[in-house]
């Protein structure tokens, strides 16, 4: 402030100069944010800042210090690691600013400075990998390029290796980019960027690989010069390259690299210019998955679009889809049908050209020949016993042959109308398409269904009468599958004959008047064959979704028939399996002390038949609620707010709704609700904002919002009482999602000042409120509404983990789990440490800026903790703070005033798990000076007093520090610390576990220790001594080593040993033993008599426990006659993927003794039609060489047809081994198979000789 006639502050900017600024670096006064005089109304905003600007841009050859310069660089090299990018970012951005600086300096006085070239060494140097560090690396060679400073080779060496780092592989890739385009004119250099990129490409670390192709590459192409040098390096790699499974992988990437990249050659070269044909034949067929995908995406792709295709590539193009049709993975299919897309787009695209120029229409013949192939191809795989895979495969491809537009669009379907009448499927491949209507997967029967609306599949003469009639007899099977599939034939009877509509409507109502009548009179008979209702009243839904709303008041039939017929009739429905419904869990298990009162124990099949009637009672009562609650929903969707629906319908509607999400304990009858009330409140929303006279007297959703909180808020609580509070939630969600926009959220307030308010409710009360709450926060729809909530109702959290009550404590971190997700976002990838992922972190300024009582509350809950005996609101302060970092910019909402309390709470914490994340949280929140203090505190503790539990927070705080300060001079710290304790012995006085602790902490600063201290740390537990005397701590060690990847029982004494104790032992310990052995490569005829161990395994083998699939594996290993043909056989169609690879360990053992028989080629085939990819591969590459000895892989599809074809006996195996006809259609629930993925009988077996003749 300023008095008249004396100068204003701001006066001082008059004469611009450094000491203007002087009081910046002063404490803030309250002045600063006044105004100084008229003109400026804050001094700092409106006065100093701008001069400051002004000051900047006319100090253009100001330079820095030499010890200021320093500063900055320290400053940069201490942050620029910082868990925020932001930080990261700041500080190259600073060292750029820096060094351009300096060399303003420099080039007026002359060539690179000493600091400079030291800065530039000390970056190369530095042991320190992060991104910054390589940002300012390159930055810093970017601006001194002129100069004669390079990269060292070891530096490039370096690097290369940092490409494993997905954190690096960015900034990496970009340095070892400009270093060769700098290099360029310099040969040694390129020799040496030759030798790593080739070395990388072979690297045996997948990482690498994967970093090369997927960045260094693409970096290499944005330089027409540097991708000119890398194509050429590439292509004498591809000409050295041994093509082995990782070179093979490489190989094919390099070549469509190259084929992507020839701009020079005008994209006119095919792939076969770039890597050799029977390389990419053996990619094509090979077992690995992986490989035979990255083959199909060579051949099928090219850089242009209308590039001709050969007649040799159609063939390859024959082989791949022919052995691949049975891929499993969905994500693998779409790969595989976008790169046959690209074919056909090729197709069309030659095909108009061809017919456009006017050649001879002969040479459209390949491409005629290639679709009828592929169709034809589709409809071989539609046959009975296909797997699924088999079948989506089919319609999928079948789908872009009919359906899209990649043979014909808009402007080019020349092609497509000269193809037409070849293309159009026979009537007994259209049968194959109507057969998948009965699929027993609803994607399959969509498919199909989509593929018989088109024009090319109709069919003359086709019996409809019969065909619906087979229809009607499904809808009067109880048979799950069959309610599915007769929904999808009414659809295609529907689409076929529309005019059928009314009489098929009027039928299946009046059916399903008739059974409601019956299970009126007698409620059991609906879980009877005569008097289920669930599938006739799907089928109702299907036959109202063809009704036409638009025409409903023309069609009195129909709107008599809803209102007069229908609605009733699900009204009645409804009432009728509500009591079953509403109480009984999803999955209506009855529990045996149930069962036993109902039936007499004694009577087996009375008990099994007692218990299956509960089951069928209970499916389809939920079953009919789950298609009424479909009906309703069609009728909402399209009659609501029509003059067909009468207001006293509409709130019948509404009232069966608000007893099913308030009353209702069945999960699956509140979801199948859910999307029906959502489309009921947004109507209602619509029409309430229409303000139309005639729905002036319908309900309106907001009054429900209050009809809920009353009933939390009486004393005669009439809600659904469960855990998660049943379909209440989703009630208050879909009302609020609905909200129009105009009403500015006032239901969404009005909810969460009720539930915010549970103070003095009863625990019920509590329950529900809370869990309406976390149903608000995991609504995504509400997305930013709710940010505002999130403090009060953290408050509410850590309020109720005091409770007394179980189930409020339970969804009060359910809630507030849902805080966490809803504040730091949701997991990229399931968290597998106490810390958080970087991205869901946020710094100390942000996180209380957005939330600031949450500052204060924090500390609350750590004096309120002293009070309390549960710990659970500490476990949430914990969860809290660790997903937050130090703010360096801003010293507000300091983490370090949570330090102290913390250590105090980690050092006095009881429980082992919550000291683990109170080390991790206490270690997380710690700067560089709050470590120093933690290290002088540890130094200067008594160790010889602390308890085991303080001496466990110790040591857990030190493997913290070792790995969040890595590279910092705490090292030299916490090795004094380690020194002190060595020196002392405290750790003879430790138990086992915190030796345990304190070995991982030496190795993980990698503590060099003298012999002498390791052998005294070791024989201080006795173990060596013990190891021979004591059988449990033998038995325990058994067990930690056979966990162990790397070490082996090789020694005599330990082996003997071991088959002494696996007699004795229990069926855990003798399964390690048995795994221990297994593992070793020593011969145990030479160590021990095998006849006892033979014996031993002989009666193993006739127990039931797990461990004798290990003990069978072993005998095979000390003998291989002695192998069982049952116990393989069962061991490989196990559904436990484990078992099954002890059957692949079985047959590699057989396969190496010699010509395998008969009984061994069964094997074979039934692992490889295994479930498991893995264990297919496996098996295929054990066997490949039956086929061809020159073939090390072949794709385990091919390997089944072999055998089938040259062992006819192998497929009457199959088929009497497999049981593919068990469903009857009484069964109420269809059986479960096995393996869906075996087949009765091989499929395209006959393209067997093409393949064949590929790879001769």
């Amino acid at each position: 402030m300023t008095v008249d006639g004396e100068k204003s502050r701001c006066d001082s900017f008059n004469a611009l100069s450094t000491s203007c600024f002087a009081f910046l670096f002063q404490k803030p006064a309250e002045d600063w944010f006044q105004t100084c005089c008229t003109e400026h109304e804050c001094f700092l905003v409106d006065a100093c800042i701008p001069a400051i600007l002004l000051f900047s841009q006319k100090e253009e050859k100001w330079v820095l210090k030499e010890c200021e310069e320093d500063k900055l660089l320290d400053f940069v090299c201490r942050f620029w690691d910082y868990v925020s990018e932001a930080v990261c970012h700041d500080c190259v951005s600073i060292f750029e600013s820096l060094m351009n600086l300096h060399l303003t300096r420099c080039m007026s006085s002359g060539p690179l400075s000493l600091w400079a070239k030291n800065v530039g060494r000390f970056l190369t140097d530095l042991p320190s990998s992060c991104r910054g560090r390589y940002r300012c690396i390159l930055a810093y060679n970017k601006i001194v390029a002129s100069s004669s400073e390079v990269l060292t080779d070891d530096f490039c060496k370096e690097i290369y290796s940092s490409l494993s780092n997905s954190t690096l592989v960015t900034v990496v890739s970009e340095l070892i980019a400009f270093d060769v385009v700098q290099n360029l004119d310099n040969s040694d250099r390129l020799q040496l960027h030759s030798h790593l990129l080739r070395a990388s490409l072979q690297s045996p670390t997948k990482a690498i690989c994967s970093a090369v192709q997927k960045r260094l590459l693409p970096e290499f192409s944005k330089n027409s010069l540097l991708l000119e040098w890398v194509l050429k390096e590439l292509k004498i790699f591809q000409a050295d390259s041994v093509y082995g499974t990782v070179s093979l992988e490489t190989s094919l990437y390099i070549a469509k690299f190259c084929l992507f990249h020839q701009k020079g050659n005008g994209n006119v070269q095919e792939w076969t210019s770039f890597i050799d044909e029977s390389v990419v034949i053996s990619a094509l067929l090979n077992a690995t998955g992986q490989i035979r995908l990255m083959a199909w995406s060579l051949i099928c792709d090219h850089p242009k679009l209308a590039a001709s295709i050969s007649s040799r590539q159609l063939l390859l193009y024959k082989c791949f889809l022919a052995t691949n049709m049975t891929e499993q993975s969905p994500a693998v299919r779409l790969t595989i049908l976008s790169d046959l897309k690209k074919i056909l787009i090729r197709i069309r695209e030659n095909g108009q050209n061809i017919l456009k120029s006017g050649s001879d229409e002969s040479e459209l013949n390949p491409y005629v020949n290639f679709i009828c192939w592929l169709r034809d191809l589709c409809f071989q795989n539609l046959v009975q016993y296909a797997n699924f895979n088999r079948r989506i495969m089919a319609l999928q491809m079948l789908e872009y042959l009919f359906l899209e537009n990649y043979l014909a669009n808009n402007d080019k379907d020349m092609f497509f109308k000269f193809l037409s009448s070849k293309l159009r499927p026979t009537e007994e491949q259209i049968y194959h398409v109507i057969r998948c209507l009965d699929d027993s997967y609803q994607i399959c029967q969509i498919s199909a269904l989509r593929l018989l609306s088109s024009s090319f599949f109709e069919i003359r003469d086709f019996n409809f009468a019969s065909y619906f009639a087979e229809t009607k007899q499904q809808l009067f099977s109880i048979r799950s599958l069959l309610t599915l599939t007769s929904s999808y034939r009414l659809r295609f009877y529907l689409k076929k004959n529309p005019d059928s509509l009314q009489s098929v409507f009027q039928c299946l109502l009046n059916l399903c008047k008739d059974r409601v009548k019956l299970i009126s009179e007698d409620f059991l008979m609906i879980a009877s064959n005569q008097g289920f209702v669930y599938s006739i009243l799907s089928a109702v839904g299907v036959a109202l979704e063809f009704l036409d709303f638009q025409s409903t008041v023309k069609n009195d039939w129909c709107v008599t028939l809803v209102n007069h017929d229908l609605l009733p009739v699900c009204f009645q429905v409804s009432e009728l399996v509500s009591p079953v419904v509403n109480s009984m869990s999803p999955e209506g298990f009855v529990p045996d002390d149930h069962v036993n009162i109902i039936v007499d124990v004694k009577n087996s099949k009375k008990l099994k038949e007692s218990a299956d009637f509960c089951q069928a009672l209970l499916a389809s009562c939920w079953r009919s609620h789950k298609y009424v609650s479909a009906i309703f929903y069609i009728i909402i969707t399209k009659w609501l707010g029509n003059s067909v629906l009468s207001s006293e319908t509409v709130r019948c509607i509404c009232n069966y709704y608000w007893r099913q999400l308030t009353e209702c304990k069945h999960s699956g009858a509140v979801e199948a609700s859910v999307e029906g009330f959502e489309a009921l409140c947004a109507k209602l929303w619509s029409l309430s904002l229409a303000g139309i006279p005639e729905f002036a007297d319908l309900p309106q959703p907001e009054t429900w919002i209050k009809q809920i909180t009353d009933l939390i808020d009486s004393k005669e609580n009439m809600l659904c009482a469960t855990r998660r509070s049943a379909g209440l939630p989703h009630l208050i969600a879909s009302i609020l999602t609905k909200e129009p926009v105009t009403n500015d959220a006032q239901c969404l307030k009005t909810t969460m000042i009720s539930m915010l308010k549970n103070k003095g409710r009863s625990y019920k009360a509590q329950v529900h409120s809370i869990n309406i709450m976390r149903a608000i926060f995991l609504n995504s729809r509400l997305s930013e509404a709710v940010l505002c909530y999130i403090e009060p109702a953290v408050n509410v959290c850590f309020a109720c983990f005091g409770s007394n009550s179980w189930a409020v404590r339970s969804a009060a971190s359910q809630l507030f789990a849902a805080l966490i997700n809803r504040m730091f976002g949701i997991p990229r990838s399931m968290q597998l440490s106490l810390h958080p992922h970087e991205k869901n972190r946020l710094s100390s300024f942000e996180f209380f800026t957005r939330f600031p009582s949450l500052y204060d509350l924090l500390h609350l809950q750590f004096y309120e903790n002293e009070k309390c005996v549960s710990q659970l609101g500490m476990f949430a302060v914990l969860v809290l703070l660790i997903h937050l970092f130090p703010s360096p910019r801003h010293n507000i909402y300091s983490l370090a005033t949570y330090v102290l309390p913390l250590l105090k709470f980690s050092v006095s914490c009881r429980s082992m798990k919550l000291r683990e994340l109170s080390a991790a949280t206490l270690i997380s929140v710690c700067e560089l000076q709050d470590a120093h203090f933690l290290l002088k505190w540890i130094s200067n503790i008594d160790l010889i007093s602390c308890t085991q539990n303080e001496i466990c927070t110790i040591i857990l705080m030190l493997l913290e520090l070792a790995v969040a300060f890595d590279g910092c001079e705490l090292r030299s710290c916490i090795k004094s610390v380690i020194r002190r304790v060595k020196n002392n012995k405290h750790f003879e006085r430790w138990c086992d576990y915190n030796r345990f602790l304190f070995l991982t902490l030496l190795l993980k600063i990698r503590y060099q220790f003298t012999a002498l201290f390791a052998e005294k740390f070791v024989l201080s537990d006795a173990v060596l001594n013990l190891l021979m005397n004591s059988r449990p701590l033998r038995l325990e060690f058994w067990r930690a080593l056979s966990k162990s990847t790397t070490m082996k029982l090789t020694e005599i004494e330990m082996m003997q040993l071991a088959v002494q104790d696996i007699r004795n032992s229990g069926p855990f310990v003798q399964r390690c033993i048995l795994t221990l052995l297994l593992n070793s490569t020593t011969t145990h005829s030479a160590l021990f008599d095998t006849g006892f161990l033979k014996h031993f395994l002989h009666e193993l083998m006739m127990t039931k426990q797990s461990n004798r699939h290990l003990a069978n594996l072993l005998l095979i290993k000390l003998d291989h006659n002695e192998w069982c043909f049952d116990w393989l056989y069962s061991s490989a169609v196990n559904e436990d993927q484990k078992i099954q690879a002890i059957a692949v360990r079985a047959l590699e053992l057989l396969l190496k003794r010699g010509t395998p028989d008969i009984q061994l080629y069964k094997i074979i085939v039934v692992l490889l039609k295994s479930q498991n990819e893995t264990i297919r591969e496996k098996v295929a590459k054990l066997c490949s060489h039956m086929v061809n000895l020159k073939t090390a892989s072949l794709n385990p599809e091919i390997l089944f047809w072999w055998f089938v074809h040259y062992y006819p006996e192998i497929e009457e195996f199959i088929s009497q081994c497999s049981n593919f006809d068990n469903n009857e259609h009484t069964r109420l629930f269809d059986a479960c198979v096995l393996n869906p993925y075996t087949e009765a009988v091989p499929i395209c077996s006959e393209h067997l000789s093409s393949v064949l003749q590929l790879i001769s």
